[in-house]
């Protein structure tokens, strides 16, 4: 992403990533129907649950609007503070 947005930058565009953790949803679905799987990815997370779709939509929405016109080469982790801890 930095390499990206130092690149892009002359041309006038900004790039910039979400990184979410386990999202609720039909790719996740085989990790969450497994108790034991789900427990562990919960104990993991310190706000003890996985992200639903609509978490995500914030972050995005923010990196597309104009208060973000002054944003390139970041990350922000959409994880419940799972990178907090590491």
């Amino acid at each position: 992403i930095k390499q990206h947005a130092v690149e892009l930058c002359a041309h006038g565009i900004c790039v910039n990533g979400v990184a979410p953790t386990v999202v609720r949803g039909e790719m996740a679905r085989h990790w969450l129907d497994n108790p034991l799987t789900r427990e562990h990815i919960f104990k993991r997370i310190p706000l003890g649950r996985v992200a639903e779709p609509q978490d995500v939509v914030g972050a995005t929405q923010f990196f597309c609007s104009p208060a973000a016109a002054f944003i390139t080469g970041q990350v922000i982790y959409v994880d419940g503070g799972l990178t907090a801890t590491q």
